[in-house]
């Protein structure tokens, strides 16, 4: 079979497994493994051995740098500086323990230091693919998801860190003949190398941004260097995963399009993520799963109570917000594709030959284990903590994603407001008998006072008696950019070319000035009105406002 056909067969069976898990309830990454399986070499064959461990392995490796880089982008000086310790705290807790919980009950167990210390080297990491694809799909946010995603980029960027020093420790150990201050000198330069790769990959990329400036670009540029990163690192022999980390962490720190760049992947993400996760199935074995025996179950049972435990407990002493200590644990089982390329890294090394079969058996089993559980535990999670559905695609907490559009016709603004009326219930499925109530209401309060804020931003808006929407839907909006501008009669007499109707509830009148402050903040400058006019699609202006709103674009 090709590469071509096997990545079609791949994805295929991806998006299958994945629509199959969301119309039960379960995350789509779940749905994803379980077809990896099931078309993989241990199950049907329709993919063997050759083309999952080989022919497609470059998907897997730029997928997963890609990964890396996502996950590293949440750690902002400016946004996690007033949590840095505390962030710090948990992950090191939650790790250390894992780690001190694995090697004291699987050494007890096995009498085997060095198989125990390489499991619990493996076992302070978390899966962070698996955690960003299930809070990007339920899009999810607040306190927990903001710890979350901070607390699993250093949780693996201290896993990696480890690991290289225990493997070089260990290599030495039983080669006999290299020094304690050789193995430390090897060590050193194994991580100053991914720390110059990154560096440079990152820099790499802000040099070339700040030349082109053009989104369009931004999506080549960025898959360009995330190769080269990762090419580079293989070529030394080192995991692609901490450069890429420190390429994504060098980007969102460093660069003045930061958001643009980690943004304009967003439309490949899907796709990557579809082939990640059923590759990763592909690897799973479930018959492992009988010959997971004691050790495997203590590997399991120490690594989750020490990743519970660690968290909750310097979550507390550290007075993070709620609800984290009392969550966050439940959110750190996933474990897969830096545990795989831990495994791997074991593998190609030929001073740990003779534990590779014990580790490799022992970690594929519990990351089928963690892989099918952890991330239906951790939506479950996000739900309990009243996260789910609440990430930044509410622009002004009223606008969606879907509810921006460049494309209305109208000359004047009372043709506008009819479509914009007619947009809105659309998009939010308003019943009919709304539609002229909605109307009316919009059309009454605009000929009473008009709505033009001015510098080219207008903000129309009705109510909607009670009765005709949900009693727990507040505030809706929808936005339109007309670049030739429409006349609101602003009081600086510029036309409004970007108009945002608010649809307001009886029972969320209240909520509408501070909902009008929001948007007349981001608006302050016309320099901001100007850049939203420019963009040359919705998904372009949602990022834009976003991240003005949220104090993340430099202008």
């Amino acid at each position: 079979m090709n590469a071509i056909l096997a990545v079609s067969i791949l994805v295929t069976a991806g998006l299958l497994g994945g629509s199959l898990a969301r119309r039960l309830r379960l995350p789509s990454v779940t749905g994803n493994i379980i077809a990896g399986i099931i078309i993989g070499p241990h199950l049907t064959h329709l993919l063997n051995h050759e083309i999952v461990y080989h022919t497609l392995k470059p998907i897997s490796e730029i997928a997963l740098s890609l990964i890396a880089v996502s996950i590293a982008s949440h750690l902002k000086f400016r946004q996690i500086a007033e949590q840095a310790l505390s962030l710090l705290t948990i992950a090191l807790s939650q790790a250390l323990l894992a780690m001190v919980a694995v090697f004291f009950f699987c050494n007890f167990w096995l009498d085997n230091w060095i198989i125990s210390l390489l499991l619990a080297t493996i076992a302070a990491s978390t899966a962070p693919a698996a955690t960003l694809s299930v809070i990007r799909e339920t899009e999810a946010d607040g306190p927990l998801v903001k710890n979350l995603l901070s607390v699993v980029a250093l949780d693996n960027v201290l896993a990696i860190v480890i690991f290289v020093l225990v493997s070089v420790f260990i290599s030495g150990h039983l080669g006999g003949r290299v020094g304690f201050g050789d193995q430390i000198l090897r060590a050193g330069q194994v991580l100053g190398t991914a720390l110059a790769v990154g560096v440079c990959g990152g820099f790499l990329m802000i040099i070339l941004a700040r030349q082109l400036k053009e989104k369009a670009h931004f999506v080549s540029l960025l898959l360009m260097v995330i190769c080269f990163t990762t090419g580079v690192s293989l070529w030394f022999e080192i995991s692609p995963l901490l450069p890429n980390m420190i390429l994504g962490f060098v980007i969102t720190n460093f660069s003045s399009f930061d958001r643009q760049i980690l943004t304009s992947i967003e439309d490949l993400e899907p796709f990557l993520y579809v082939c990640f996760f059923t590759l990763a199935g592909t690897h799973l074995d479930l018959r492992l799963l009988p010959s997971l025996g004691t050790v495997g179950s203590i590997y399991i049972l120490a690594r989750y109570g020490g990743k519970f435990c660690g968290a909750g407990i310097s979550a507390w002493l550290t007075r993070a917000p709620k609800p984290v200590p009392r969550l966050l644990g439940f959110c750190l089982v996933p474990q897969a594709g830096v545990a795989i390329g831990l495994v791997v890294a074991i593998q190609e090394n030929p001073h740990l030959a003779p534990y590779e079969a014990t580790v490799t058996a022992i970690i594929l089993a519990s990351i089928v284990i963690s892989e099918l559980i952890g991330p239906v535990l951790l939506k479950e999670v996000l739900k309990r903590a009243g996260e789910v559905g609440k990430a930044g695609h509410l622009l002004f907490g009223i606008v969606g994603r879907d509810a921006v559009a460049l494309d209305f016709k109208a000359v004047d603004k009372w043709e506008l407001l009819k479509e914009m009326v007619d947009f809105a219930a659309v998009t939010y499925t308003l019943p009919p008998e709304s539609r002229e109530s909605l109307l009316y209401s919009v059309i009454e309060r605009e000929r009473s006072l008009s709505t033009g804020l001015g510098k080219g931003v207008a903000i129309p808006h009705g109510v909607l008696d009670k009765g005709l929407v949900a009693e727990d839907q507040c505030i809706m909006g929808v936005m339109a950019v007309i670049r030739e501008g429409v006349d609101f009669n602003s009081l600086d007499g510029e036309k409004a070319r970007v108009v945002i109707l608010m649809i307001i509830p009886e029972h969320c009148f209240e909520y509408h000035l501070q909902t009008l402050a929001a948007i007349s903040k981001v608006f302050s400058r016309k320099e901001m009105t100007d850049r939203v006019v420019a963009a040359a699609t919705a998904n372009d202006i949602y990022h834009l406002i976003f991240a003005e709103e949220h104090g993340e674009l430099v202008i």
